[in-house]
């Protein structure tokens, strides 16, 4: 089974060489329950 959410996020530097990854407020739930698990993370960056 798998479970796929869509949304824009927001990269963010975390710390000295530390980024993370911070999705909307409507998703951050939904991401929480993921805590522990091993997902896979596809990144799309549309060119201006």
């Amino acid at each position: 089974m798998s479970i796929v959410y869509v949304f824009e996020a927001t990269v963010v530097k975390y710390a000295k060489d530390r980024y993370v990854i911070y999705p909307p407020k409507e998703y951050q739930e939904k991401l929480k329950k993921l805590h522990g698990e091993k997902v896979k993370v596809i990144i799309v960056k549309e060119s201006d």
